[in-house]
C-alpha cells in the first residue's frame, strides 16, 4: 500500500513538529497555564520518534529495544497532560510539581519492570513480531500486572478530561470556545483507548497517532500561535515592535504576555533583570506604587505616571486597560507603559518660562503674585512684603555697556537668593526691581530685616567680566499686614508707595509706609 509505505515518516513529520511546538513554547515554562505544555510536546515527540525507529529497524532485538524506550515518553504522557489540564484550568495552590514527582513513583517501577529482563516476564506474557499493512513492530501480551499499571497511567488522562469539562460549565463565556475545543482534542486519545480493543487496529504506533490531535489543539488553543496565519502575524509583529510597553496578566497576576519593551521597561522601573518577565508576578511593580496597586487589585482602569527619583528626569505613564469589564474578578489586566520622560521635561521647561525669569532665575512676576496670594498668615506672625530698586541702574548700562548690567542683575539676584533661601518668596517684578515676602512678627522685625539686607548690599562689590569692579546701592519699600484678608494688590501698592519715598528722599534707604529710615547715600 503506497500510503502505508510512507506511514513511519509521518510518525517522524509528527515528531519534529511537536519537537517546534515544544521548543517554541519552552519560553513560556514560567507562565501559568502553560508551564508543563513544553514538557508534554517534547515526550510526544519522542514517542513518535521512538515509534518510528522500532518500525525502521530491521531485527527482532532492535525492535525490541526501541518498544521498551518508548514506553518511557508514553507511560509519562498522561501524567503531563493532567499537569497541562490542571495548570490551565485553574492554577494550582502549589506543590503540583512535588505531586507529579509522587505520581510517578509506580510509572518510573512500571518501566524498570519492563526493561530489566529479570523481571520481563511480569509485564508480558508474550511477545512476537507482527507485520500488518507492510508494517512490522512489535506485539505484546500483557500481564495483570502491566494491566494494572495502564490503568493507573489512564486514570490521569481521564482525570484531565474531566478537568475540562468541570472548566467548560465553570468558566466565563469568553473561555467556552478555547475550552470545548480543548476537551475535544484530550477526548480523543482518552476515547480511543476503550474503544481500540473493538476496533482491533493492531498497526504499530497508532496509540502515538491518536495522541497528536490532543497536543495540537492544547497548544493551538493556548498559545494561537500566530505563525498560523497571515493577520495573527501582523498583530504579532505589531506587537513586538511597539514603543510601548505591553503587557498581559492573568486572574492570577502573573504576567502572560509581554513584548520586549515590556521587559526593558519593567526592569527599569523595578531594578530587577530577572531575563524574562513571562510567568513573574505584576506585584513586583506594584508593591512600590500603591495608588496603581489599588486600581489593579480592584481591576479598575486608570492613567497614572511613575517617577524614579533615582534617575533624574525619567517618567513612564502606566495605563491600566480591565481584558474582561464583565468578568472583573475572573479577568486579568492590560498595562501599557510609556516613556514619558521627554514629555515631561518639556512640560518642566513650559512651566520654567511661565514662572522663572530668564535672566536671573527668579521667580516671574505673574508666578511671584500667585505664590503671594496663597502665601496664607499663621502662628500669629504678619506677611511683609519688600520692594527692592536698584539705584541708578541706568546709569551702569551707560558707563559699563549692557552686558555689564546683566552681571549686576545676576550678582543681586545671587546674593537676594542666599539672603532669603529658606525663609521667603523672591520674584523679579520689574527690569531692576526685586520683591520679597516673608513673615515677619511685627512692622519693626520686617524693618530691621529690610534694613540689614540693604546695609549687606551696599557693601557688595561685583566682579565685571573685563575686570572692573562696580558697586550699588539700593531703596527698599516696605508693607506690612497682620490681616488674612489683606490682597496683593493692597501689599504691593503700599510698598511701592514706600518705595517712592526712598528713590525721592535720596536713594539707598528702607522706608515702612510713609516713614523714611535716612541714612546717608
Amino acid at each position: 500500500m503506497p500510503l502505508m509505505q510512507g506511514y513511519p515518516y509521518y510518525l517522524l513529520m509528527g515528531s519534529v513538529l511537536s519537537l517546534y511546538m515544544g521548543i517554541s513554547s519552552h519560553k513560556y515554562r514560567k507562565t501559568p497555564g502553560r508551564r508543563y505544555l513544553w514538557n508534554l510536546m517534547i515526550i510526544v515527540s519522542l514517542i513518535f520518534a521512538a515509534t518510528a525507529a522500532e518500525i525502521l529497524s530491521t531485527t527482532f532485538a532492535v525492535k525490541l529495544w526501541w518498544k521498551n524506550v518508548q514506553q518511557i515518553p508514553l507511560f509519562f504522557s498522561t501524567l503531563f497532560t493532567y499537569a497541562v489540564v490542571k495548570d490551565y484550568v485553574a492554577r494550582p495552590p502549589g506543590g503540583l510539581s512535588k505531586r507529579l514527582f509522587l505520581f510517578s513513583i509506580p510509572v518510573i517501577f512500571d518501566i524498570l519492570l519492563i526493561s530489566t529482563d529479570s523481571f520481563h516476564h511480569l509485564m508480558r506474557s508474550h511477545v512476537r513480531m507482527d507485520t500488518i499493512a507492510g508494517i512490522s513492530g512489535i506485539s505484546v501480551q500483557p500481564t495483570w500486572l502491566s494491566m494494572l499499571f495502564i490503568a493507573y497511567d489512564q486514570i490521569f488522562s481521564l482525570y484531565a478530561a474531566l478537568l475540562l469539562a468541570i472548566a467548560l460549565v465553570k468558566a466565563p463565556r469568553a473561555y467556552f470556545i478555547r475550552n470545548i475545543t480543548m476537551l475535544a482534542g484530550f477526548l480523543i486519545p482518552v476515547v480511543t483507548i476503550f474503544v481500540l480493543p473493538l476496533l482491533k487496529i493492531k498497526i504499530t504506533g497508532f496509540t502515538a497517532m491518536v495522541i497528536l490531535p490532543a497536543t495540537l489543539t492544547a497548544y493551538f488553543t493556548i498559545f494561537r500561535d500566530p505563525n498560523t496565519s497571515i493577520y495573527p502575524l501582523a498583530k504579532h509583529k505589531i506587537f513586538e515592535n511597539m514603543k510601548d510597553g505591553i503587557l498581559l496578566t492573568d486572574r492570577h497576576d502573573q504576567i502572560i504576555d509581554i513584548n520586549a519593551a515590556g521587559e526593558m521597561y519593567l526592569s527599569n522601573i523595578t531594578g530587577h533583570s530577572p531575563g524574562t518577565w513571562l510567568g513573574m508576578s505584576i506585584h513586583t511593580l506594584l508593591e512600590k506604587h500603591w495608588n496603581i496597586r489599588m486600581y489593579y487589585k480592584q481591576r479598575q482602569e486608570g492613567d497614572f505616571e511613575i517617577e524614579l527619583p533615582e534617575q533624574e528626569g525619567t517618567c513612564y505613564g502606566a495605563t491600566l486597560v480591565s481584558t474582561e469589564r464583565n468578568n472583573v474578578n475572573t479577568a486579568g489586566m492590560l498595562i501599557i507603559i510609556s516613556d514619558h520622560s521627554d514629555k515631561k521635561r518639556y512640560e518642566r521647561e513650559l512651566v520654567h518660562q511661565a514662572t522663572v525669569d530668564d535672566l536671573t532665575g527668579l521667580f516671574n512676576r505673574r508666578h511671584f503674585m500667585r505664590l503671594v496670594e496663597n502665601h496664607s498668615i499663621h502662628g500669629g506672625a504678619g506677611m511683609a512684603l519688600l520692594l527692592i530698586d536698584i539705584d541708578d541702574f541706568k546709569l551702569i548700562n551707560d558707563t559699563y555697556g549692557h552686558l555689564a548690567g546683566d552681571q549686576a542683575l545676576l550678582a543681586f539676584s545671587e546674593r537676594i537668593q542666599h539672603s532669603y533661601r529658606n525663609k521667603g518668596i523672591v520674584g523679579r517684578v520689574g527690569g531692576e526691581e526685586f520683591a520679597v515676602c516673608f513673615f515677619a512678627s511685627d512692622e519693626w522685625g520686617a524693618l530691621e530685616e529690610a534694613e540689614a539686607f540693604r546695609a549687606t548690599m551696599g557693601d557688595h562689590v561685583v566682579q565685571l567680566n573685563e575686570g572692573q569692579t562696580i558697586q550699588f546701592t539700593v531703596s527698599v519699600g516696605i508693607a506690612y499686614t497682620e490681616q488674612h484678608g489683606a490682597t496683593f494688590e493692597d501689599l504691593y501698592r503700599e510698598a511701592d508707595e514706600a518705595l517712592y519715598l526712598s528713590k525721592a528722599t535720596g536713594k539707598n534707604k528702607v522706608t515702612l509706609r510713609n516713614q523714611p529710615i535716612i541714612r546717608n547715600a
